[in-house]
């Protein structure tokens, strides 16, 4: 009986320190959540609209739509992106993947007369917002179409970081 309790006693703490490693393990691999993000600027062509998403998921459909017309899918690169081009849009702008969000892209009336100083505050108001939700945001990387919207967005994520996020 003796040595069954010396084998208990050896065993005890081996069970324990594979479960402490194990919960170790999950409190240090959190997932970091990543946010869609979309926008619109006027596109070569009086009703056309450039319409971009950042941070979606890779590889996948993306259905675009405005709130009275068109409508259209495109696929997303390797990296989350996409950029498309919509014809006659009218109304809000979203953007949507099967099982994701609902992403607010703007609407075709700010697409289509927006000046460098408007895209720029736009691209500040969105990156503002989304660092001040979420500390953890990514910053928009592979967006070309409207390089004043990207400016703006980045200008605003770090504006936030520094108030709301610390060092």
């Amino acid at each position: 009986m003796n040595g069954r309790r010396v084998r208990l006693a050896v065993l005890v703490p081996l069970v324990v320190s594979s479960l402490t490693a194990g919960v170790v393990e999950l409190a240090a691999s959190p997932a970091v959540a990543v946010s869609p993000t979309c926008g619109v600027s006027r596109a070569d062509g009086r009703a056309n609209l450039k319409v971009i998403g950042e941070d979606f998921e890779p590889n996948k459909a993306v259905f675009i739509e405005s709130a009275h017309g068109a409508q259209g899918t495109v696929r997303t690169d390797a990296g989350g992106n996409f950029s498309a081009t919509v014809t006659h849009a009218r109304g809000t702008i979203t953007a949507r993947q099967v099982g994701g969000p609902e992403v607010r892209c703007g609407t075709a009336e700010q697409g289509g007369r927006q000046s460098a100083q408007e895209q720029y505050a736009a691209g500040y108001k969105a990156g503002y917002a989304a660092m001040k939700s979420d500390c953890d945001v990514q910053q928009l990387q592979g967006v070309t179409v409207n390089e004043n919207f990207r400016a703006g967005f980045r200008d605003g994520a770090a504006a936030a970081e520094k108030k709301f996020c610390g060092d």
